[in-house]
């Protein structure tokens, strides 16, 4: 195996060129193997040459001993999800393109002096190159080069970190057991390898020739280089080449990385004995070459480090996932991020833009890309890795150190003293200092120049401009004159042809080169100016351009390929799109760099690469939630057997309480009838659906099961749970109990039963069609993973743990003592006293557009009695005496409106009725939502299919109404208000949501709304004359949510939260294209706090009067006292008072209140009030504040806590949110800052500047409203192409806008302020002519027929199959499409021609191996 010369060498491997060599090589026992055979075919060629044979007979010939070729052939490959670590099988077809141990590919061929492998050096006119020695010295500067490059440091260890990964050219070298370099300067040693660099009597600098490789089936031919690298660009230095290096990383467990420490997540690499760097033992990595500098082993370390935090996180989203799987996938999108940060932020610095199009180098913004070429060979160019690779060799600077946080540099040293030490980062601070040196340090100007060190110390003694010179020589590189040929330059006969860069010494480089073809490749392409907007001249920005983009487009697993079964989803790729170097470095050194700039590969300046700090929310982080599999059950230590019983006792009891609950009730006349109480128009208006009593039922035996489990009647240790355990610990526990496999047995008892056909008015047919491009009524499938997400009639969210009394059911009644809580109405009076004043800002209208927002997302119905009745809840022992779902509020004795005392002597209280149960898992109560949670317009059309065709008038694709004659188009008349005041005289209205009758201006938008939706239709009809009623309602619909949608998040929500908080949350609406954060994992539903506290704050902006005003927006009639118009909307009906005109013009024209913790006294205390009866009102704060504790919502400092406020430890504590008259306030109502009910707390805060909310409360609804957008698949802006609009389309959906609207459906609106929300004033928001403000164009919406795919003709909503493994689909958004899954590669053969099945790569990636053998079945049968 090895020669003579090998075995009796000797090497010193304390020697500083032993070192360099480990480094920079290492030894490879496969690649020495590999090239054996290679060098005997070498040597026999050239023999038979010398006897007179003509080469070209000999060439591409099998040898004459295939014994001695070491060649391995793939015998089969699999096209699986993972790369293998060589690149082995990337190419199903040609197996060995791109994999390790395999001869580079070129551009031009090999120019070697005798044509067969003699290095390169002679030139065109016969005469001798000068050595590479003498090219170094004259040409290239020692000298240090002024730091004016535009990018940093980090920009030249990328370079080589990307180099290191897809070349490593290999120096023959001794593995006889003693692995080590040639000792070629050594007096008396001989090797026919061996070309030292200008040896004589004084100098002598070693140079070993790249071992040549195995060309494919043996043949003999010019000498080829081996590359002991994977030709792809999959961190193969990360995780090594071999299988055997790659297990040699790996920790085993979790899928991680070995580390020093695995527990903490900022450990080191391990060490690696068997290879000392100076100092120490270096670090164990996928390649020895990080270990050259601190720099370059920082790098290695933090995607180590990055690897494992990604581990971590897809163990947490995948707890079942197996050690190898974590593994595969984060080694995959590690390998995916690297490709990304290359194409999309490294190689535009380097080539420019108009190489990275003329190449298709750019990632795509969205989708997928179908360029995949398996005829191409991706192979590693000669070129690159002798030449253009290396370009950054002349970037590296003459000293590293370290920069601390504060700035202050330290460590700093030489290149040659910092070469093969990596122990800097074993001291504090010494990885991250490093980075921060890369960061802030720019790199030297680009060009002819090297750091001193590189040009004689840091190498072991070797000239790194000589050494890469005569590697290109040795490789046999065509010089200059021929690239400038390949890349369509105009040829250089002289030098003045060339554009250098400035400095160049022509004279010299006549004197040497007497052609300016001759020039080294290395040496030229440095000299070159550079392309504008590039780094790099033309030549070799051609060549890498070149080597870059067979890299992307030959890589089957390449990260943004749609090739199965490797492919990431649409929306992991989304998330992989997120990547950037900045956000990984910070998060690898745990942000411990303190700032960094946004682009880092960029230098940093102070205006547009500014540095910002780590934990800034532009550096945005991936989501792993999208490689969840399915939504696993945690498992809890109960037996089925155990947990039946349990819940056969809960059913028990809870019939037994049923029962004894409505003897009570008979006995103490605890049924309200209908009337014109307040209880009875709270309740009504907070009826339940009959959906939501059949839930009820179930949540009430689970209730009482919990209670049994929890309780002494049944013993926690027979169930397996352990015992003595916390109640907070139980909390969390007993949700998770799976009750999936035994609550069916109890079902037939556990449902009313009484409600329409479920299947009719809820259907919930799976699997869902992700198709369809409208919604559902109830929301169901909106999230095709979990249909259920944000679902109607499904239980509210919790944003942080309940705080009932008892753990789990017990409203909230108790303070930080242990004592009772100030009554809800002590509060009110205390904190939400009346004070009038009026907005100057914003307009009534802000108010009632919030109202209807809110009753377009949630709708929390209260219990009922017997046989479904309202519960009078309205005596102060109602809790013992009547139901345990009574809650009533006390009045205290110095109540300023309410006698503490009814007329016979009995306490007063105010009636309040707990929550309908809504759980549906053991545990803590939970309430309901009977609405979907998504702004869908169900406050137009209902939440269920059956109250959606109640609505229609099933023509023309319209809502029905009612002619009023006054009013054509007024909302139906209907029976839908159970407490309707206008009755018997006028009929009250129907609409999506059942409290449209709540107040007059909530009506008026309704209609608007109802309105509008009428105009879409009949739009939409006229340019679809073949549209049926169906198709125009249903899209009409979806163009009225997409409308609700941009409004609320374009107009009304910058007011409220301000643009501090809407950028904060991510809820700013896109310019133009599509939203792209649409999260699959992401649930809307609605929370408890934005439910009972949050999004009441609206109750502090309602005015006592609702003013009427003429189109001229001027009062010219009287106003409606909002406590006499509750459920009774009779200014609808008032024709002499302008009807519903007027009322519109009110909300339009007049301010609203001033947002503060204050609240008119129509709400605090005449709400719902009878007519003529003063007393009989409720308060709607109180309500709120009660509402809250019956849900068990936690006081109001622990969500200044979860909203990044400090928690207040006194009131005092509370100034930097509260004026003095709120803080004095609380002191005086609650004994403890922790005691603060939440509503009172968010409405006492003052308001952020340039929003109408403070600072709580914006966080809790910008979490809801992101939410609500992030969570929605049809969000108007979203870019999933099954739902979304057209770009077109969007576009004309951008120009709705509340003014326009009220403009389109008002007989009034002439004139009218741009932004509705706003006061009119007489410069930004001047009233305008309604002509003037922005209209749809619907022509988008205009049908089209067909689509055409090479020269298909495939009809809209078809699919057809256009090539034998591509499929595609016409919709209206135009074609898209897919790769096919090959089922049966035997039938598709059959099926299809054979040299269609050939052409379409994705039937070769997956039908490689059957082809193969249908090759060698046809090769014998000819035989």
């Amino acid at each position: 195996m090895h020669n003579v010369t090998e075995r009796t060498a000797w090497i010193d491997a304390s020697r500083d060129d032993y070192l360099a060599w480990s480094l920079l090589f290492g030894p490879d026992e496969d690649a020495k193997k590999a090239a054996y055979g290679t060098m005997i075919h070498e040597r026999m060629m050239k023999q038979l040459v010398d006897a007179g044979h003509p080469m070209g007979a000999m060439m591409n010939h099998a040898p004459v001993d295939p014994m001695k070729c070491v060649k391995e052939e793939v015998i089969e490959c699999v096209a699986g999800k993972y790369r293998s670590y060589s690149g082995h099988c990337n190419n199903v077809m040609k197996p060995n393109w791109g994999a390790a141990i395999e001869p580079m590919r070129r551009l031009l061929p090999a120019l070697y002096d005798d044509d067969l492998s003699a290095p390169h050096s002679i030139s065109i006119d016969g005469s001798s190159l000068p050595t590479p020695t003498s090219v170094s010295s004259l040409f290239f500067s020692h000298s240090v080069a002024p730091s004016s490059s535009p990018v940093s440091l980090l920009f030249v260890q990328w370079a080589s970190f990307i180099y290191d990964d897809i070349a490593a050219p290999l120096p023959d070298h001794i593995a006889n057991g003693r692995a080590a370099p040639l000792p070629c300067c050594r007096t008396g040693f001989e090797h026919p390898e061996c070309i030292a660099i200008a040896k004589n009597e004084t100098t002598c600098l070693p140079y070993v020739r790249t071992m040549p490789a195995v060309v494919d089936r043996c043949v003999m031919g010019r000498r080829e280089q081996i590359n002991v690298q994977s030709s792809y660009l999959d961190a193969s230095h990360i995780y090594g080449v071999t299988r055997e290096r790659a297990q040699r990383l790996r920790a085993y467990k979790d899928g991680l990385l070995e580390m020093d420490d695995l527990t903490y997540p900022l450990s080191l690499p391990r060490t690696r004995s068997d290879l000392r760097c100076r100092n120490g033992d270096c670090f164990d990595g996928g390649n020895g070459r990080m270990n050259l500098l601190p720099s370059s082993a920082a790098l290695h370390t933090l995607w180590m480090r990055h690897h494992n935090n990604l581990a971590r996180e897809l163990k947490v989203v995948n707890p079942h996932w197996s050690d190898e799987i974590v593994y595969q996938e984060a080694r995959r999108i590690v390998i995916a991020q690297i490709q990304h940060i290359t194409y999309s932020s490294f190689l535009p610095i380097l080539l420019g833009r108009e190489a990275m199009s003329r190449y298709d180098l750019i990632p795509r913004s969205f989708g997928f890309d179908s360029s995949y070429d398996m005829k191409l060979e991706p192979t590693t160019l000669n070129e690159f890795a002798a030449a253009t690779g290396l370009f950054f060799s002349s970037l590296v600077p003459q000293q590293l150190g370290t920069v601390s946080v504060n700035g202050s540099v330290a460590r700093e040293r030489s290149i040659a003293d910092a070469f093969g030490d990596p122990s800097l980062l074993r001291f504090a601070d010494g990885l991250e200092g490093t980075i921060r040196y890369l960061l802030h340090n720019p790199a030297p100007s680009t060009g002819l120049r090297m750091s001193s060190s590189l040009l004689g110390r840091a190498l072991g003694g070797v000239d790194a401009a000589a050494w890469i010179i005569q590697m290109g020589r040795d490789h046999g590189l065509p010089n200059y004159g021929e690239w400038r040929d390949v890349c369509g330059l105009p040829t250089a006969n002289h030098y003045e042809d060339i554009e250098f860069r400035e400095g160049v010494d022509l004279t010299r480089l006549r004197f040497h080169y007497a052609n300016p073809a001759d020039m080294d490749l290395f040496l030229a392409g440095l000299a070159e100016k550079p392309v504008a907007g590039a780094l790099l001249g033309p030549t070799f920005s051609c060549i890498l351009a070149r080597q870059f983009s067979t890299i992307k487009r030959g890589d089957r697993f390449w990260y943004e390929n749609f090739v199965f079964p490797s492919a990431f989803s649409d929306e992991q790729l989304k998330e992989m799109r997120k990547t950037s170097l900045s956000s990984i470095l910070c998060e690898t050194t745990g942000d411990k760099l303190g700032t960094i700039q946004m682009d880092p590969l960029m230098a940093q300046d102070p205006y547009t690469n500014a540095p910002m700090p780590c934990n800034s929310s532009n550096l945005l982080k991936m989501d792993l939630t999208v490689w969840k599999d399915v939504e696993q059950n945690k498992k809890f230590p109960i037996t089925r057997e155990l947990l039946e019983k349990a819940l056969k006792m809960g059913q028990e009891q809870f019939l037994r309480l049923q029962e004894a609950e409505g003897k009570r009730i008979t006995e103490n006349g605890g049924i309200l009838s209908s009337g014109r109480s307040s209880a009875f128009s709270h309740s009504s208006l907070l009826a339940p659906k009959l959906e939501s009593l059949d839930i009820a039922v179930t949540a009430g035996v689970l209730r009482e099961t919990t209670k049994i489990l929890v309780s002494g009647n049944f013993s926690l240790s027979d169930a397996g749970i352990p015992p003595n355990l916390e109640m907070s610990t139980l909390q969390m526990l007993l949700p998770e109990i799976d009750l999936s496999e035994v609550i069916g047995n109890f079902k037939p008892f556990l449902t009313y039963d009484k409600s329409e056909n479920r299947s009719n008015c809820l259907p919930q047919a799976l699997p869902c069609d992700h198709t369809n491009k409208f919604r559902s009524a109830s929301g169901w499938c909106n999230n095709i993973r979990f249909p259920h997400y944000g679902n109607s009639f499904q239980p509210m969210r919790r944003l942080l743990p309940p705080a009932y009394d008892d753990g789990f059911d017990t409203p909230r009644t108790r303070a930080k003592s242990g004592r009772q809580l100030p009554s809800a109405r002590r509060v009110s009076n205390k904190i939400h006293h009346d004070q009038p004043i009026f907005h100057t800002k914003f307009t009534h209208l802000l108010m009632q557009y919030g109202q209807i927002l809110d009753h377009d997302m949630m709708h929390s119905p209260i219990a009922r009695g017997a046989e479904e009745k309202v519960l009078n809840c309205t005596r102060c022992d109602s809790h013992e005496s009547l139901s345990v779902h009574c809650f009533p509020i006390p009045i205290d004795h110095d109540d300023p409106h309410f006698p503490a005392f009814h007329s016979d002597g009995s306490r007063r209280c105010m009636p309040f009725t707990r929550s309908l149960l809504g759980q549906v898992k053991l545990g803590y109560r939970n309430q309901l939502n009977q609405l979907s949670s998504f702004l869908d317009a169900s406050t137009i059309y209902g939440s269920t299919d059956c109250e959606m065709r109640r609505l229609r008038l099933f023509k023309q694709g319209k809502l029905n109404f009612t002619d009023l004659g006054f009013n054509r188009e007024a909302l139906p008349q209907g029976q839908q208000e159970r407490d309707c005041r206008l009755l018997p005289a006028k009929m009250c209205f129907v609409a999506g949501d059942e409290r449209n009758n709540e107040q007059p201006g909530l009506t008026v938008l309704h209609t608007i709304f109802m309105r509008e939706h009428n105009r879409v239709a009949v739009q939409l009809g006229k340019i679809n004359p073949s549209w049926n009623d169906e198709h125009i309602f249903q899209e009409t619909r979806r163009i009225m949510m997409a409308k609700l949608q941009h409004i609320t998040y374009n107009e009304w929500l910058p007011i409220v939260l301000g643009w501090e908080t809407m950028e904060k949350y991510e809820l700013t609406p896109t310019r133009n294209g599509y939203f792209n954060g649409y999260d699959a994992h992401c649930d809307a539903s609605i929370s408890q706090e934005m439910s009972t506290s949050a999004f009441r704050f609206g109750h502090s902006l309602v005015r006592n009067v609702l003013p009427r005003m003429n189109s001229s927006m001027q009062n010219d009639t009287i106003g409606i006292e909002m406590k006499n118009s509750f459920n009774n909307p009779f200014g609808v009906y008032e024709r002499q008072h302008g009807h519903i005109e007027s009322i519109l013009m009110g909300l339009v024209g007049s301010g609203g209140m001033a947002f503060d913790r204050h609240v008119v006294a129509a709400l605090r205390n005449h709400l719902f009030q009878k007519p003529g009866g003063p007393l009989t009102g409720l308060d709607l704060p109180a309500v709120n504040i009660q509402r809250a504790r019956d849900h068990g919502v936690p006081a109001y400092n622990n969500y200044r806590e979860l909203c990044g406020l400090k928690r207040a430890r006194n009131f005092f504590d509370l100034a930097e949110a509260m004026d003095g008259d709120a803080i004095r306030a609380f002191s005086e109502t609650y004994e403890s800052v922790d005691d603060i009910d939440l509503f009172p707390g968010i409405m006492s805060e003052r308001p952020r500047k340039g929003s109408l909310v403070g600072p709580t409360l914006g966080c809790l609804i910008g979490e809801q409203m992101q939410r609500l957008k992030k969570c929605d698949r049809f969000f108007y802006e979203s870019d999933v192409e099954s739902v979304r609009f057209t770009e077109a389309q969007l576009s004309e959906i951008r120009q709705t806008s509340m003014a326009k609207m009220l403009c389109a459906n008002s007989y009034w609106a002439a004139k009218i302020q741009p932004n509705v929300f706003l006061m009119p004033d007489e410069l930004t928001n001047a009233p305008v002519s309604c002509e003037d403000l922005p209209a749809m164009d619907f022509k988008e919406w205009s049908d089209r027929e067909s689509c055409t795919v090479d020269n298909y003709m495939i009809p809209l909503g078809a699919t057809k199959r256009v090539t034998p493994c591509m499929s595609c689909t016409c919709t209206a958004q135009g074609t898209e499409c897919h790769a096919m899954t090959v089922q049966n590669c035997d039938s598709l053969m059959k099926d299809f021609p054979e040299e269609q099945v050939k052409r379409d790569s994705v039937c070769v990636v997956q039908c490689a191996e059957q082809m193969k053998k249908k090759l060698v079945r046809r090769a014998r049968s000819s035989q």
